[in-house]
């Protein structure tokens, strides 16, 4: 049954209290896991219970805005560094539908209340603390065996065009040897575009493309410069196409 815009934002906003409020219940429960958490990767009971956060609210989403996802890449070569276009406060949660260990190198959701706290303690990565840092950061994620993920934009498109790529997943991807795997989403910048709070029903997909090889220059060292051009190539072709 398909739903109104008034019901479908009534069961949205409300499901997505419900369920952030019921994750923000179990908090003390992660944070005790947290500190019992053997070995150097203690952010990562608080990382599985974000993305099963993510998945949660997905599906309960789904009568108003059904999530599909379709891997081209095969099997995926983790950890390793995920990229996407951005143009919808949705993007993030999306990922929670990849059965992927993964945290996120972003900027801004750090100043909100709690979220940025829970985000430290898993072990997302802040990408105004430099280059050193955000290196250092993501290369101990990487050798944990977790996958990172960022949109190069740097902010959401406003006007549904992919805007430029930033070079830091590029330098990254370089710097680990980890592969790119560029990924297209399609959908949710019509269902929640940057600016607007009530959502416009509608289907969101998330294609996970082929990964780019990591291509040297002529002087034998990888160029993030053709990384960037590479990936945003693959992902404005798949776009093109919808």
């Amino acid at each position: 049954m398909k739903l109104s815009r008034l019901a479908a934002n009534l069961y949205c906003w409300s499901t997505f209290i419900l369920v952030t409020l019921a994750f923000g219940a179990f908090l003390p429960l992660l944070a005790l896991a947290q500190t019992l958490s053997p070995g150097k990767s203690p952010g990562r009971p608080l990382r599985l219970a974000i993305r099963r956060y993510g998945w949660i609210l997905l599906r309960l989403l789904s009568p108003a805005v059904p999530i599909s996802v379709e891997n081209r890449a095969g099997a995926l070569p983790l950890p390793a560094i995920f990229v996407a276009n951005h143009r919808s406060a949705l993007d993030p949660y999306l990922f929670g539908m990849l059965e992927v260990e993964n945290a996120f190198i972003t900027g801004w959701p750090f100043n909100i209340p709690i979220y940025g706290r829970v985000m430290r303690a898993a072990g997302y990565i802040d990408a105004r603390n430099g280059w050193p840092e955000v290196e250092a950061q993501g290369q101990h994620l990487i050798d944990e065996g977790c996958s990172l993920i960022i949109w190069p934009e740097g902010h959401r498109s406003r006007d549904g065009k992919l805007g430029r790529f930033r070079q830091g997943a590029f330098k990254l991807a370089a710097a680990t040897g980890r592969p790119l795997i560029p990924v297209a989403i399609i959908g949710a910048g019509e269902v929640l575009p940057p600016g607007k709070s009530l959502l416009t029903p509608g289907p969101i997909k998330l294609i996970i493309l082929p990964p780019i090889t990591l291509k040297k220059g002529d002087d034998g060292v990888i160029v993030p410069r053709l990384l960037a051009a590479e990936t945003r190539k693959a992902i404005t072709k798949e776009l093109a196409a919808w």
